[in-house]
């Protein structure tokens, strides 16, 4: 970096990290002249690469900044907190530098820049915003031992959660790590996991572990579908006659997907919607638990889907549930399961599912209908409704 000649190698390392608007604002200050450094560097202001109009006092993970000042050629170290930029990710000219910020967790939050150059150093306070782990839960809750499944969060990596160092367990149980993403895990489920246990799991920075529910039953199921679909419940299969009885189904019939667990049912709904069509898979009453209807909150709403491989749910389609309506893609990616069963979690406080305040004493009006937003062919199989503790 000290020598003109490296110029060209840098730039091309920065135009990994850097959008478009970036590499145009490189090209322009590589045309300017660049000055000796003389002194220790002097910094003035820092801003987005990106957005080059605005000071600010700090950025996120793997924003391009860029420092403006004096003396800032010759770099031989730049830091973010504790955390050393690679030197072939730095450019560097006399009046401006430029880099990434790391993805890389400090050990120690100084909420500075370091810049050191071969004529002096500075320090420059400046925030970092440290992301957060978040994990969601294992994609099917139900696995049964020795399938696999995976947890879904973000930033498994910088917390540690990798292949090499991330300890799980289900209860007191190790269990084996296939594989890991910045965004998910995969693990495979013991032979003796016992059910109503919890999944802890602890990356190698990590001062405690995360805790997960495995095979909850939950406080309450909605629904017996052994006496399906109840007292004083319908649906609508008699207008589809190539639909089982009120749409139960157990995983023995051609084409059915394989129950959630061994000998269990489901409901599975195979045709058509018009645009918002009101297909009633289920309409009755349930009880609400007295722990649910006082602290709602602290309660999710659980149940399990399988999607046929050919039939995505899309963006566009909704599914009425109490009286709130629930789109499963709505980020706008389509939700497949390609047949394999995967768990939903909503809180039972959400707005219009239930009633509020809810009478715990009295029996509540429910229901579970199919009404997209334009005609959508449908394969989707539900079963497991449980209020579970989060």
């Amino acid at each position: 970096m000290k020598k003109i000649e490296y110029l060209v190698l840098l730039v091309i390392s920065v135009f990994i990290f850097v959008s478009c608007t970036d590499i145009v604002e490189i090209a322009d200050l590589k045309a300017k002249e660049n000055r000796p450094s003389t002194a220790a560097p002097a910094v003035e202001k820092i801003v987005l690469a990106k957005d080059a109009e605005f000071s600010i006092d700090g950025a996120n993970f793997e924003d391009i900044v860029r420092i403006e000042g004096t003396n800032l050629g010759d770099v031989v170290s730049l830091k973010f907190n504790d955390i050393e930029v690679d030197r072939k990710d730095i450019y560097s000219h006399y009046d401006m530098l430029l880099a990434p910020v790391p993805r890389v967790l400090p050990k120690e939050v100084t909420n500075k820049i370091y810049i050191t150059t071969e004529h002096g150093s500075t320090t420059v306070p400046f925030v970092v915003s440290i992301p957060d782990l978040r994990i969601e839960g294992l994609k099917n809750e139900f696995a049964q031992p020795g399938d696999t499944t995976t947890v879904s969060g973000d930033n498994f990596d910088l917390y540690g959660i990798t292949v090499e160092e991330a300890v799980v367990n289900i209860g007191d149980i190790p269990v084996n790590v296939i594989g890991a993403t910045r965004t998910e895990l995969t693990i495979q489920i013991p032979a003796n996991a016992p059910a109503n246990s919890r999944v802890s799991i602890k990356g190698s920075n990590m001062e405690l572990p995360i805790e997960l529910s495995y095979m909850d039953s939950g406080i309450s199921q909605l629904f017996d579908f052994n006496n399906w679909p109840g007292e004083g419940a319908f649906t609508h299969s008699s207008q589809f006659p190539d639909a089982p009885v009120n749409f139960l189904c157990d995983g023995t019939l051609s084409g059915q997907p394989e129950p959630l667990t061994k000998g269990g049912k489901y409901i599975r709904f195979n045709n058509s919607v018009k645009a918002w069509g009101w297909m009633v898979m289920w309409a009755g009453y349930i009880k609400v638990p007295a722990e649910v209807a006082t602290n709602p909150a602290s309660y999710d709403l659980r149940f399990e889907i399988c999607t046929g491989v050919k039939y995505p749910i899309s963006s566009i389609s909704r599914i009425i549930l109490g009286d709130y309506g629930w789109y499963p893609a709505k980020d706008g990616l389509p939700v497949n399961t390609y047949g394999r069963w995967q768990t939903i979690r909503i809180s039972a406080d959400t707005e219009g599912m239930l009633p509020n305040p809810i009478d715990p004493t009295t029996n509540t009006a429910f229901k579970i209908v199919f009404s997209p937003e334009s005609e959508q062919d449908f394969d989707l199989s539900m079963c497991n409704f449980r209020f579970v503790h989060k």
